[in-house]
């Protein structure tokens, strides 16, 4: 339903548009006729001429007002589709526009009548009312024992049956190999297995690449820390199949969306809380969830880096959540002692301290901080450990109200029983900066 947003937005983009050069100096040449004409009734031929800074206010204006996955798309990338909504519907303006010349950019001359139209167009057009494609992401270090399906992602075990009940109808379980990448029965080439299925329903790739993150981050907060880095040298393989609604599919391999690890992460029916409520905050435009978003995917970025490249990325995760521009540092501590009341200020300063060399460019690595030193010396533990246990418990509390609890230790029983017959120590772990003071 047409409002103010798609009025605006038709105003910025006929602004954007002039039947002269001048100072409109990008030029679109195309056929046109009656929206959702075939191709081949579309005889009309003219050239629009666009202002590449006003058609950017344009893009920007549809990015920050429109539907929630155009914030992952690049302003290109809304240009291009604005640019594509004036071909298919410029049929609308062809009475006032088409062989009548005018001087001026296309708003000073359209008529409010015909921008009405024009806005109504736009309100109901696959840049508003998008159509969702379902992008199949191949897990291999993932069990799901429990799925889960949601509007915006759903998590499948990987089998046909699991898997064509996520998909649109126009895939038939007969067409699918859902044990495979990728899960068509007509592919030929390279197949793989994998253990998992991530489903992400977006209408872009580039969007559903950057959920994928996000939720892939909220997973790597499920192992317990000292699992979360263990890795095997297990076969790994990455890359993702497209379905759009009507059929079409587009498939590609690449790298590993997981890095391989020691053991699988496993999703129970006590997964579905956190994983709904990672559901209601990916199709929100609230600036506060959209930084909890942003943090989510910097601890993905991170999950798969040797601990030097990890600390600055464990960084940027904190700033998301906590940072403010004119306070960063302060901004960080105060928001890590809201969680964590009991770990001492002058111990966060001093990690924070570590953080401004390594960002700011007192240390291109954080081992060649004076920082880093002083850190293990005062406390006796490594800073970036207690940095990553401090930013995991920071997004499970901020993002998910501790409804995302770490899973059980996959190994406790062999633990137990070494410790029973004491061939382990009882206090095999030590006490960690999460734990309150005695």
């Amino acid at each position: 339903m047409r409002s103010a947003i798609h009025d605006q937005a038709v105003e910025l983009l006929l602004d954007s548009m002039s039947q002269q050069s001048d100072d409109y100096l990008l030029r679109s040449s195309f056929f046109f006729g009656k929206p959702g004409a075939p191709s081949w009734q579309k005889n009309g031929g003219t050239d629009v001429f666009y202002h590449a800074g006003k058609l950017v206010r344009a893009a920007l204006h549809v990015r920050k007002n429109g539907p929630p996955y155009l914030r992952y798309l690049p302003i290109s990338a809304i240009w291009s589709m604005l640019q594509q909504f004036v071909i298919d519907h410029y049929w609308l303006l062809a009475s006032e526009a088409f062989l009548r010349p005018f001087s001026g950019s296309y708003a000073g001359n359209i008529s409010p009548a015909t921008k009405t139209s024009f806005a109504d167009a736009l309100a109901i057009s696959e840049v508003f009312e998008p159509r969702n494609e379902v992008t199949l992401f191949p897990i291999v270090p993932l069990t799901v024992r429990a799925e889960f399906n949601s509007q915006p992602f759903f998590f499948a075990s990987a089998t046909t049956s699991s898997l064509q009940a996520h998909l649109p109808q126009c895939i038939v379980s007969s067409a699918l190999a859902g044990e495979t990448f990728p899960p068509l029965l007509d592919f030929e080439g390279r197949r793989e297995r994998p253990s998992a299925w991530l489903g992400v329903r977006s209408p872009d790739f580039l969007a559903s690449n950057k959920i994928k993150a996000a939720i892939l981050g909220a997973l790597a907060l499920t192992p317990q820390a000292r699992y979360r880095h263990m890795f095997s040298g297990r076969p790994m393989f990455g890359g993702r199949c497209t379905i759009a609604e009507d059929g079409q599919t587009t498939v590609s391999f690449g790298e590993p969306h997981t890095p391989p690890l020691m053991h699988d992460i496993i999703i129970q029916e006590q997964d579905a809380a956190w994983l709904g409520v990672l559901a209601s905050k990916l199709t929100t435009n609230e600036k506060v969830v959209t930084r909890q978003i942003k943090a989510l995917e910097y601890f993905y970025r991170a999950w798969s880096l040797e601990p030097a490249e990890r600390f600055p990325i464990l960084c940027m995760a904190l700033d998301a959540m906590f940072g403010e521009t004119q306070q960063a540092t302060q901004s960080a501590i105060d928001g890590v002692r809201s969680v964590l009341p009991h770990v001492p200020e002058p111990r966060l300063r001093l990690l924070m301290d570590l953080r401004n060399s390594v960002l700011h460019g007192g240390a291109p690595d954080v081992y060649d901080s004076r920082k880093y030193a002083k850190y293990y010396d005062q406390f006796g533990e490594d800073p970036i450990h207690d940095l990553e246990l401090l930013v995991g418990r920071c997004l499970r509390s901020k993002i998910f109200d501790d409804a995302l609890n770490e899973h059980a230790d996959p190994n406790a029983d062999i633990i137990a029983q070494a410790q029973a017959t004491g061939r382990l120590p009882r206090n095999l772990f030590r006490r960690s900066i999460l734990d309150p003071p005695d």
